[in-house]
């Protein structure tokens, strides 16, 4: 067990994740709300390349959070799938 915040998981039983099967969704809540201390825990239990995996396809856009992993991560933005779904989205006409 890895000692992430348990305050990034408040909508979930914290108790009931699994470090393995619930990988993408702890990588995703660590990337988008975590500081520098969660961020250093994820890193050493999953890898730098599994967490730029994981964070390509996250699916809710954080366009804070993915303009700083890109930049962290050298990963183009077009790259995220979130932002390929903004992309897609016609504006709404009023």
């Amino acid at each position: 067990m890895i000692k992430i915040n348990k305050q990034l998981f408040w909508d979930v039983d914290f108790k009931k994740l699994d470090y393995k099967k619930d990988a993408d969704f702890i990588i995703s809540r660590v990337l988008f709300y975590g500081d520098v201390g969660d961020y250093k825990l994820i890193e050493k239990k999953y890898g730098k390349k599994k967490i730029k995996e994981i964070i390509k396809k996250a699916s809710y856009p954080n366009k804070k959070s993915l303009n700083f992993w890109s930049s962290i991560f050298n990963i183009p933005l077009e790259s995220f799938k979130c932002i390929n779904k903004s992309l897609i989205k016609k504006p709404n006409s009023f």
